[in-house]
């Protein structure tokens, strides 16, 4: 006989709904840099991180494994200066290459 009844997901296989202050934690649990809430909530407010599955007032929910993904694949370029156009880490390779 099974532990959970047919067609109930296992604890690990259930679906993990995050919010802003749960996100830390979640981050250092999966091996990711901790960063503040501070942080994570300008993160949040951008184009590339995903959308909330639940909003009611202030409280907003995140799918956790849409959550690590985005910081699995987000792209850090730390002391690349990101206010002038072509500036960063790349338009110093193509300089160096142009030589």
């Amino acid at each position: 006989m099974a532990d959970s009844p047919e067609g109930v997901p296992h604890a690990q296989e259930q679906l993990v709904l995050v919010s802003i202050p749960e996100m830390p934690d979640h981050l250092e649990q999966a091996g990711l840099r901790k960063l503040t809430t501070a942080r994570i909530r300008q993160l949040a407010g951008t184009a590339a991180f995903p959308d909330p599955v639940y909003t009611r007032g202030r409280l907003r929910l995140w799918l956790w494994p849409a959550v690590e993904a985005y910081f699995r694949e987000r792209r850090l370029n730390p002391g690349a200066r990101t206010d002038l156009p072509g500036a960063g880490a790349d338009a110093e390779k193509e300089a160096d290459t142009d030589g």
